[in-house]
């Protein structure tokens, strides 16, 4: 239980932390991914699972990590958001 509020209050941290930045900070992460998979950014779980759209980041470099629902696939990559743009990511992970 402490495990899932702690990353619960790491999450809100950083939705805030964008929300809170001026619009000119901010742009947006489109992740897909085959097959579906779950989404972890900047080594936080975001409780989401691919595909999303939208997603907002602070600008700057990411860590991106998808890792299948079995826990079978796992592919982790970098890339970099531009502040009012949106960053479109598309992941097969292989067998």
């Amino acid at each position: 239980m402490k495990r899932f509020v702690a990353v619960g209050v790491v999450m809100t941290g950083l939705l805030g932390a964008v929300a809170g930045r001026a619009q000119a900070d901010v742009g947006w992460l489109d992740v897909a991914s085959e097959p579906p998979a779950e989404i972890f950014l900047d080594d936080v779980d975001t409780k989401k699972v691919a595909p999303q759209t939208h997603m907002p980041l602070s600008a700057g470099h990411h860590r991106l990590k998808l890792v299948t629902p079995d826990g079978g696939r796992e592919r982790s990559i970098g890339f970099t958001v531009e502040a009012g743009k949106t960053t479109q990511l598309t992941i097969h992970l292989a067998p």
